[in-house]
């Protein structure tokens, strides 16, 4: 299961990496009680956190104290003038991309669109 998600992250690193971000996945071995996403990615003048998580069931599950990390750690960087928390869902063959604004427990489905296109995210 650990692999899965190791695998997951760095493929989304490569991902933004494509579109143009700067994108680096934090190892896991970082201690819990830290702010840290599992990935962070800048583009412009703007910063995303990122929380990842794969699976191959119909649901994914994002605990409210891991979004608060990625909210926690995007108030460390006070010059950036665009920030967004993203939870990233990989399923078999797709990724569904959903960025949130608050903390709270959220669910991504594999049949839902994503809220967000990396594509246009930070672009001017």
């Amino acid at each position: 299961m650990r692999r899965k998600g190791y695998d997951a992250e760095r493929s989304l690193v490569r991902k933004l990496r494509s579109l143009g971000f700067r994108a680096v996945r934090i190892p896991s071995s970082a201690p819990s009680s830290e702010p840290l996403p599992d990935v962070f990615a800048t583009m412009n003048n703007g910063i995303l956190a990122i929380e990842v998580k794969a699976s191959n069931e119909d649901r994914i599950y994002f605990r409210s104290s891991q979004v608060r990390k990625l909210f926690e750690f995007l108030d460390m960087f006070i010059p950036y003038k665009r920030k967004a928390a993203l939870l990233a869902g990989k399923f078999p063959y797709k990724w569904v991309f959903k960025m949130v604004e608050e903390v709270g427990d959220y669910i991504i489905r594999r049949d839902e669109e994503s809220s967000i296109h990396l594509e246009y995210i930070f672009k001017d």
